[in-house]
């Protein structure tokens, strides 16, 4: 009944206000980009909160939030995806390690698998960037970010760590064990 509906569960982000600022520009539409903060711990990183960067509410293409831009980010470059498309921009806090990442899932009548696809990156101050969905994926399309600062799509660099060990508990959320230190 819900078909063509997507409702994102997490908390929005906010704009961050400080100094070491970087800018965020993501493509609004139906691969619900999330935004997953996560911490140090030792030699690997835990997430410690993660953030909605769509629109709450999208049924059938009707958004609930619409192009939302911040001063200060840099023009989409020619040749982006971005260019024309419905768009949420944001200021974030640089030097944290971030992911950006969406899910689906696909069923069958006897089962049902849950594709994930994200791509890390820890954002320098005074940077802008760009994050969508690539195309021809069959149940899932790759995450990419662009560095677009100098007015050109370069891919921005991935951490440089792993994510600690976890399993997921009944509601879906991580639970951390074996923490590797240096």
């Amino acid at each position: 009944m819900l078909s063509g509906c997507v409702i994102s569960t997490s908390s929005s982000l906010d704009d961050y206000a400080g100094a070491d600022a970087a800018k965020l520009r993501v493509s609004n539409n139906a691969d619900a980009l999330t935004l997953h903060i996560y911490t140090r711990v030792g030699s690997c990183l835990q997430e410690v909160d993660s953030k909605s960067l769509t629109a709450g509410i999208n049924v059938l293409g009707i958004k609930s939030t619409r192009n939302k831009t911040v001063a200060g980010i840099a023009p989409v470059p020619e040749g982006s995806p971005l260019k024309g498309l419905d768009v949420m921009e944001y200021t974030i806090k640089a030097g944290q390690y971030l992911s950006l990442g969406y899910s689906t899932v696909s069923e069958t009548q006897y089962s049902q698998t849950r594709h994930d696809a994200s791509r890390s990156f820890v954002p320098t101050a005074g940077h802008s960037y760009e994050a969508y969905t690539g195309q021809g994926g069959y149940y899932i399309n790759e995450v990419i970010i662009t560095d677009i600062t100098h007015g050109k799509n370069d891919l921005a660099p991935t951490w440089p760590l792993k994510e600690c060990k976890y399993q997921y508990n009944m509601l879906r959320h991580k639970i951390y064990s074996d923490v590797q230190m240096n």
